[in-house]
């Protein structure tokens, strides 16, 4: 795979820690400031949004931005190794699977779904980047309304998650400090969708995130806009979902009316293990719902189905069980269900959920299952995990934050971790 990387492109190539999105990609934030890429960590958002240059080419012109686009063609600075953590982390533990090798693998002249963009990108970079060249844009509403309370989320992504935080007296952690929420569990605010014309007129790929993507008036007011603009068909629609509702809130009425007036569309299903353990973790959600509305999204014309996962501590040993799942599907509709993808690393900061969090022999334990129980198609993919479980130090303290964390939420949802996850009882009995 790095030899195939090498054999295209003639000037990225020689890059040495290049990305393209800083250079084609936008991503609207909650509180609407810009930013070039959605796993960035430590995004200064608060200082942007406090000089009233938030739009995506008042951030694209800052200076800010320049210096980072300026250290993607000289082989990084303190910006990417302040901001690009997520991918830092993935390319110790795998040469070649990270985010950012996934996004320049997109223009590989040969087979990259952007192929004939490579060229046009290649000629970009060489400019000022004073004109924009935008190809893709990420749409996160300024709604933070979600049916579920996943562990590893934070309220600044789930309104009911941020309730929870305040039934059970958490005041601190991942996303409390927010000065978009500011006190508030649950923020709808109205958005202009005009402000986003110039952009939406050039793009070939629209995704729309959460809070829950399809329970958010804003997603359907920014579809209408492209369709209204007659765009749409020239544009891929990618939205991410947990497909546990599909509500009728647009104009046209459900994402079912809305996805035949694109050019195709990929709705990736998080999920974060297959089955019942996923209810744990993506509390409250019901399997057998999730599944039912996937295979009516799998009947939707020009559409593929991607399953994707956020890597944390509790479902890090289950992810095969994944694999497995999606491959079922894939055999009897192998045109439909694309693939899975083991998606962005839960990393340290405030969430506690990261692998350091996992004690030693629990580490063997999931080790023993991927090597013992994952099929061979699926190797490469799981000795990225286990190099996560051999690689990352224990973290007693966050530990012992995490199991904390783990019994409030229990306490308060009645339910159990080790019900669902026996190999964590020693440590859950000790609290």
């Amino acid at each position: 795979k790095i030899q195939e990387r090498k054999q295209f492109m003639t000037k990225i190539k020689d890059l040495e820690w290049f990305c393209p999105q800083p250079f084609m990609n936008a991503v609207v934030n909650h509180d609407r400031v810009t930013k070039p890429c959605c796993v960035l960590k430590g995004w200064p958002n608060r200082k942007i949004k406090e000089s009233g240059k938030t739009s995506v080419m008042e951030v694209h012109q800052s200076q800010l931005m320049k210096d980072f686009r300026k250290e993607f063609l000289e082989g990084g600075g303190p910006l990417t190794e302040k901001f690009c953590l997520v991918c830092k982390e993935q390319e110790k533990h795998s040469k070649t699977e990270s985010h950012r090798l996934m996004y320049v693998d997109k223009f590989d002249e040969d087979h990259g779904e952007y192929k004939e963009y490579t060229a046009a990108l290649e000629e970009y970079i060489d400019t000022d980047h004073s004109e924009p060249f935008y190809l893709t844009m990420e749409y996160n509403a300024p709604n933070n309304f979600c049916n579920l309370k996943c562990n590893m989320c934070g309220p600044f992504n789930s309104s009911t998650y941020a309730k929870e935080n305040e039934a059970i007296g958490i005041t601190k952690g991942k996303g409390m400090t927010s000065h978009w929420l500011a006190g508030r569990t649950w923020v709808n605010e109205e958005d202009d969708m005009s402000q986003y014309t110039d952009v939406l007129k050039n793009l070939i790929e629209l995704k729309l995130v959460g809070g829950e993507t399809l329970a958010l008036p804003q997603n359907y007011e920014m579809m209408d806009h492209a369709i209204e603009l007659g765009v749409s068909k020239q544009m891929r629609l990618v939205m991410t979902t947990n497909a546990t509702l599909t509500p009728k809130m647009g104009k046209l009425g459900d994402v079912f009316e809305y996805v035949q007036h694109f050019k195709d569309c990929q709705i990736n299903v998080s999920v974060e293990c297959w089955g019942e353990k996923n209810n744990y973790i993506r509390f409250p959600s019901k399997w057998p719902k999730i599944m039912e509305n996937v295979k009516r999204f799998a009947k939707l014309p020009r559409t593929k189905i991607l399953f994707a996962t956020c890597v944390s501590s509790l479902n890090v040993g289950y992810l095969h069980e994944v694999a497995d799942g999606v491959d079922e599907l894939r055999n009897s509709e192998p045109e439909v269900y694309n693939n899975f993808a083991t998606g962005s690393l839960v990393i340290g900061g405030d969430n506690l959920y990261t692998i350091a969090t996992v004690p030693e022999d629990i580490r063997e334990f999931y080790i023993d299952k991927i090597y013992n129980e994952s099929k061979p198609q699926h190797s490469k993919t799981f000795m990225k995990l286990i190099s996560y479980l051999t690689e990352t130090p224990f973290d007693q303290s966050l530990h012992d934050r995490m199991i904390e964390d783990v019994a409030k939420r229990d306490k308060y949802r009645g339910t159990c971790l080790t019900d669902v996850f026996p190999e964590w009882k020693p440590y859950y009995e000790k609290l």
